[in-house]
């Protein structure tokens, strides 16, 4: 697990990245999911705040004001899809990015732009 630790709203955000998360909804996505909010697995899960949280010992003493649980877009491999679709011609995909695909956005699509 990876960490983030910055100023926000008056407070501290910490924020949690799991190399290995957990699949949810591997089947199907709900169709009403978007932004949706995730009840957390506190067994699988406190370790890694606990981790996040002794790094700035004062967040152990006051606690934690919101722990947001949310899904994030991995791909079964944990690889990016990028390219054109198999299935459709002329047709290139560029997702499963996770949360790098804000800062990959614009490298690839100059990659798709010319594949």
């Amino acid at each position: 697990s990876s960490s983030i630790i910055r100023p926000e709203g008056g407070g501290l955000l910490v924020g949690l990245f799991e190399s290995e998360a957990a699949a949810w909804c591997v089947d199907s996505i709900p169709s009403d999911s978007s932004f949706t909010e995730l009840s957390p697995d506190w067994e699988r899960m406190s370790p890694f705040l606990e981790t996040a949280m002794s790094r700035v010992p004062r967040t152990l003493e006051v606690g934690a004001k919101n722990f947001f649980c949310g899904p994030e877009s991995f791909t079964p491999d944990l690889a990016p899809i990028v390219g054109e679709a198999p299935e459709l011609e002329g047709y290139f995909v560029g997702a499963g990015l996770n949360s790098i695909g804000i800062l990959t956005g614009g490298g690839i699509g100059r990659l798709l732009a010319h594949w």
